[in-house]
């Protein structure tokens, strides 16, 4: 009753994201909280987290075969179900940012690869597809069993051939995929490393930080995708320790290059690269402090969880705090505006007419305060919404368990 009542309520959050999203596609972007001096906003700081929590899938089942970390061979097929579904979400959350959805295909007809963002594309979709292959390679003896997803039952000899080529291919896989866990989030940072009108994203230190972001979401996401699926069983309370140190060492880390970098900038005191990091302790203080204290909050949880409370808290709380990381992306490096002569800068048009004859406002700004609007949070949720309904479609309708597990 409790999974009706919340696919119901998934369902409705999908319905008002897609009424929102033709609003958009009706109206244009100026339905958005973005303009002309603010280009990207949420909706490619969900892009940003969509790859980092697509991470854990793979980096989990690798693990398997590359370090020997058994303890996670129950849980795989969950945490490669989980990177198929959040790394087709990364894609899909870069359609509402375009405007026009249909010039996606000019990246496609004319890529223009001295530009990241092809690459990008290339990177995800490999990933992608690696986890859906990866997800059908460790299942391949459930599904003979149950004769599920149009394929007929396999006797005892048949399956225990099926087991070891299923134990043969996913050793194969798991040096492919490791590779490309990490290069998702290398090539995603590169991206915005590497504008150079970006002051905020400068520095070698983007990638490091985006893969440890990454390291502390992901196994968070498979650890909530696990205990929907088995619980908290006995034989799964190693594994379900281990991704929350692995979570909780990962959020430290990131916690610390993010102070390094800072302490960088700080100590230059002036700068374009000072200046980004003046609007975050001027403008946006309180979802720093947020950010921190919820991926802070979740290291301790995580580090010593021991019971299923601490574990949902921690993990929760991890993508909370990265979530709100992300989004703190985007103020500090659109308004820092990097063209100027003898310290004065050049204005952006808005691109609308603000204000009236009688009061009006300033049509060039050297300074956007960015919030989502209604219908940017929208369309994000119902994003979410159709995201979370399709991997819980999945989590059921998938042979994730053993034959002789209670569903």
């Amino acid at each position: 009753m409790k999974f009706k009542a919340l696919v119901a309520v998934l369902v409705a959050l999908a319905a008002l994201g897609m009424a929102a999203w033709l609003y958009q596609l009706q109206e244009g972007l100026i339905v958005t909280n973005m303009r002309n001096p603010f280009s990207w906003g949420l909706y490619i700081a969900m892009w940003a987290f969509f790859v980092g929590t697509a991470a854990g899938g793979l980096v989990v089942s690798s693990a398997i075969y590359i370090f020997g970390a058994r303890e996670f061979k129950p849980i795989a097929p969950v945490a490669s179900t989980t990177a198929f579904i959040f790394a087709v979400g990364a894609m899909v959350m870069v359609l509402p940012d375009l405007g026009r959805v249909d010039r996606i295909l000019n990246m496609f007809l004319y890529p223009n690869f001295s530009s990241l963002l092809p690459w990008d594309l290339i990177v995800l979709s490999t990933y992608a597809f690696l986890s859906a292959i990866y997800t059908y390679v460790l299942l391949m003896p459930r599904i003979a069993e149950r004769g599920v997803l149009g394929f007929l039952k396999k006797d005892a000899t048949d399956l225990e051939s099926l087991r070891q080529k299923s134990e043969k291919y996913a050793k194969v896989l798991a040096p492919i995929a490791l590779p490309f866990a990490i290069l998702i989030h290398t090539v995603t940072a590169w991206v915005l490393a590497t504008q150079l009108s970006r002051p905020w994203w400068y520095g070698g230190l983007l990638a490091p930080t985006f893969i440890a972001a990454a390291i502390a979401t992901g196994p968070a996401v498979v650890i909530l995708a696990s205990l929907f699926v088995y619980g908290y069983e006995d034989r799964l309370k190693n594994a379900y320790r281990l991704l929350g140190k692995i979570s909780a060492a990962s959020s430290a880390a990131l916690l610390f290059m993010y102070y390094n970098d800072f302490l960088v900038r700080y100590w230059w005191g002036e700068g374009l690269e000072y200046e980004a990091l003046a609007i975050v302790f001027r403008d946006y203080l309180h979802i720093h402090f947020l950010e921190v204290l919820f991926i802070l909050f979740s290291a301790i949880v995580l580090a010593k969880a021991t019971t299923r409370a601490r574990l949902i808290i921690g993990s929760v709380s991890v993508n909370v705090g990265v979530l709100l990381h992300r989004f703190l992306l985007m103020p500090p490096a659109y308004n820092v505006f990097a063209f100027s002569i003898e310290g004065w800068q050049y204005p952006i048009a808005v691109g609308e007419v603000r204000g009236d004859l009688f009061s009006p406002q300033p049509v060039f700004v050297d300074y956007w305060s960015y919030s989502p609007s209604a219908v940017e949070i929208a369309v994000t949720v119902g994003i979410v919404a159709v995201l979370s309904l399709v991997l819980l479609t999945l989590l059921k309708a998938l042979p994730l368990k053993d034959v002789g597990e209670k569903a």
